[in-house]
């Protein structure tokens, strides 16, 4: 079987400190994300808005240099 893995790419992201609803338009999806303390609020390369859990966000990212070109 072959072997795959993930396309690098990069997202912005901050850690939420409180309870955050993300409306339908900002996500892109039809129902609203709730995002809890502790856990990332992200935006991808097209714009979408995401949760993601702190576990699952430190596991699949890592910070990026800003002085690397």
């Amino acid at each position: 079987m072959a072997r795959f893995r993930t396309i690098p790419t990069f997202i912005e992201a901050r850690r939420v400190q409180r309870r955050t609803v993300i409306a339908p338009a900002a996500n892109g999806h039809q129902g609203m994300y709730v995002v809890y303390p502790g856990d990332y609020l992200c935006v991808d390369r097209e714009g979408r808005t995401f949760p993601c859990k702190a576990e699952d966000f430190e596991r699949q990212y890592e910070p990026v240099d800003e002085s690397d070109p």
